[in-house]
């Protein structure tokens, strides 16, 4: 194969304690070295990550101070002056399999290939949290067909013309701007591969807290994504129509609750849409336990109740904005 030339973006702030390792394992690709370098999106680091940074200067990295600013609007900045064929997009915590960028660039070779990303497993085991997290996520890759509507960007590669014919990323979505741009990529015609040989090592969130804030800037930014994008309520390969569905049973619970309050309506209705979302949650949590032969799994169950409410609160929050923008 002829390799074509890849830029990868990393958008960073103060991740010194991972972005050694980072660079680490994009330094030590398969890939033809004189064909990649590694451009670091910095928002004014100042925990010594910049430090890390500079040692791996002579080794194509490059650091770009582009500001207090979201990925998607970071990415747009430097899009125009990517001059290769292909960009790369890597999370500053993440560590990728040092034949990553060879698979999922191999797979671009099919013109209507536009994007090509891999299976995410997790770096930070040993944390109960990260763990736990790493399991549900790395279950749901693993499942994932070949051809896929969208992807994280926490390893992905895509055609430069190709990100340039859509019009770039969102920047109007702080998160889940990956799964929208992945939806105009498919309505243009093109295809996004998974590759599972592809891996990429990443680290989870490793506090109840952490995780529950995360869900809650997801939820925040769904609704935007689902108003643009009606299609994206159906769901796809990485978050399932059930995925989504699920704060529609605590509307439930809540709406019957206010009916018995009202009408004396049966009190077993307020209870039926949880028991429904807890039989599905023990479901999950033990099969996933049994799939990779860890008890722990079990704690899933508290994952899933701490991510509907994160995406319903935030999606909640949320809403008055939206009224605010439509006057």
């Amino acid at each position: 194969m002829n390799y074509p030339q890849v830029t990868i973006l990393i958008p960073i702030r103060n991740v010194a304690k991972y972005i050694g390792a980072c660079l680490d394992a994009l330094m030590s690709q398969t890939y033809p070295a004189d064909k990649y370098e590694v451009w670091l999106l910095d928002n004014h680091s100042d925990d010594g990550t910049l430090e890390i940074a500079k040692k791996y200067s002579a080794n194509r990295v490059k650091v770009i101070q582009i500001g207090a600013h979201s990925p998607p609007i970071k990415y747009n900045k430097v899009l125009p002056q990517i001059t290769s064929e292909i960009i790369g997009f890597v999370d500053g915590d993440a560590n990728v399999d040092r034949d990553w960028l060879r698979l999922v660039v191999e797979a671009l070779e099919d013109p209507k290939v536009a994007g090509a990303s891999g299976l995410i497993l997790t770096e930070n085991k040993g944390n109960l949290m990260a763990r736990i997290i790493g399991y549900e996520l790395q279950d749901r890759y693993e499942r994932m067909p070949k051809e896929i509507t969208r992807v994280a960007t926490m390893h992905v590669v895509y055609k430069k013309a190709v990100l340039e014919e859509i019009g770039g990323f969102n920047e109007s979505l702080k998160t889940g701007y990956d799964g929208e741009v992945g939806y105009r990529i498919k309505r243009a015609g093109y295809k996004i591969i998974n590759i599972l040989e592809a891996k990429v090592w990443h680290n989870h969130r490793a506090t109840l807290w952490g995780f529950f804030k995360q869900q809650y800037e997801y939820g925040k930014f769904a609704i935007i994504r689902y108003l643009k994008i009606p299609k994206m309520m159906k769901g796809d390969e990485v978050t399932s129509f059930w995925m989504i569905s699920q704060p529609l049973f605590y509307l439930a619970a809540l709406i019957f609750l206010l009916m018995h309050l009202i009408f004396k309506t049966s009190i077993w209705l307020i209870f039926a849409p949880l028991i429904i979302l807890l039989a599905s949650y023990i479901y999950s949590a033990v099969r996933i336990s049994l799939k990779y032969r860890d008890i722990t799994a079990m704690f899933l169950i508290v994952i899933y109740i701490i991510r509907v409410w994160g995406w319903s609160l935030g999606a909640t929050m949320a809403i008055p904005s939206l009224f605010k923008s439509k006057k």
